[in-house]
């Protein structure tokens, strides 16, 4: 028994499957190539994936925001697509959804210090419209007091 460690690229040459998926993958790579080049900056770089479908182009984003920016241009990219020599009738636009999305980040609460407590405090002392200068000494009172 050989006990040499083998190449990955081994088993993919051994298995028709593999070698088949490996290579739609290489063909999916340099697509994505020649249509991050069409595409206008910054939208190029959120287009994360592409795949054909005989005549059309189904394209991953990685956010709904860029997707929705990336419909404004399909037209143009398939009149583009189709003068390169890529044959293409109609382009659908999907975000690519990850299985562990990003957990938000909270932001920490806010506080108003002692200092700009003050500071609101004697702009509605120097206020004449009675409404506005009791709102803002209603803000005032929101102040957090230092633990000494």
């Amino acid at each position: 028994m050989n006990k040499r460690p083998r190449l990955i690229k081994d088993y993919f040459q051994r298995k028709n499957t593999l070698r088949v998926l490996l290579e739609q993958s290489k063909v999916q790579s340099l697509l994505l190539q020649r249509i991050r080049a069409l595409i206008p900056p910054p939208l190029n770089t959120h287009c994360a994936a592409v795949v054909q479908k005989g005549s059309q182009l189904v394209l991953y984003v990685d956010s709904s925001t860029w997707a929705s920016r990336l419909r404004f241009t399909t037209r143009e990219l398939a009149r583009q697509l189709n003068a390169n020599g890529i044959a293409t009738e109609r382009i659908t636009v999907r975000v690519l959804v990850t299985s562990n999305p990003p957990k938000p980040e909270h932001e920490r609460t806010r506080r108003l210090s002692l200092e700009n407590a003050s500071l609101i405090n004697q702009t509605a002392a120097g206020i004449e419209d009675s409404n506005l200068s009791e709102a803002l000494i209603r803000l005032g009172k929101h102040a957090v007091k230092s633990p000494e």
